[in-house]
């Protein structure tokens, strides 16, 4: 692995405070236009509706991405899902975005997108807490992979401000995944209903 600072315009990045489809508010993603595949460190700076920069809020990540911790593919995408705290931090509608740190990784850029849904019993996905009793992950590539899932818990819509993640619980081992294949992973009884949406982001590859 080797360290090095890029370029930004190696990188885009596009952010949606509020989803137009009901999903998860908050969402930040980042576009990796090169060969090479990668483990950024993001820093941000939160602004308001009117781009003024609100200096008191700290902005974290779900999956990471602050500290360094999600790869992203070359020529991949790394979605993640932010967090603000601090006085102002309502008037968030949008972030600038800082690379900080950029460490290079070998592994192969995805042939197809890997992706984790909530599942009812009936193994079909849904969006309903109430159905969530699984988690279901596809890779469509001819190569394994390493996944970190999260369940999150959002807060009730207040007005018509952003829902916030109120609580995120990840799972405690990564997902080593074969190349082409399902995984299927059923919730403890007493979580299920409690979490709203499920996230995911790879990992360095553990899978051989």
């Amino acid at each position: 692995m080797r360290r090095r600072s890029r370029p930004q315009h190696s990188f885009s990045v596009r952010y949606v405070p509020i989803a137009a489809d009901g999903g998860l508010d908050q969402v930040l993603t980042v576009e990796n236009n090169t060969e090479t595949s990668v483990l950024p460190t993001l820093g941000f700076t939160a602004r308001d509706h009117w781009g003024r920069e609100l200096p008191h809020v700290v902005t974290q990540t779900v999956n990471g991405s602050h500290l360094g911790g999600p790869l992203l593919p070359a020529g991949g995408t790394l979605r993640d899902v932010l967090r603000f705290d601090g006085p102002g931090y309502r008037q968030v509608r949008g972030v600038d975005v800082e690379l900080v740190a950029v460490e290079e990784i070998d592994h192969p850029p995805l042939e197809g997108d890997v992706t984790a849904v909530m599942i009812g019993l009936d193994r079909l996905a849904t969006d309903d807490p109430a159905d969530f009793w699984g988690i279901g992950l596809v890779n469509p590539n001819p190569f394994g992979v390493s996944v970190r899932v999260s369940l999150i818990e959002l807060e009730e819509r207040e007005r018509d401000h952003p829902r916030q993640a109120t609580d995120v619980v990840t799972l405690q081992d990564d997902v080593d995944m074969a190349s082409v294949s399902n995984e299927v992973i059923w919730l403890p009884e007493e979580i299920r209903g409690q979490f709203h949406d499920v996230v995911h982001h790879l990992r360095p590859m553990t899978y051989t």
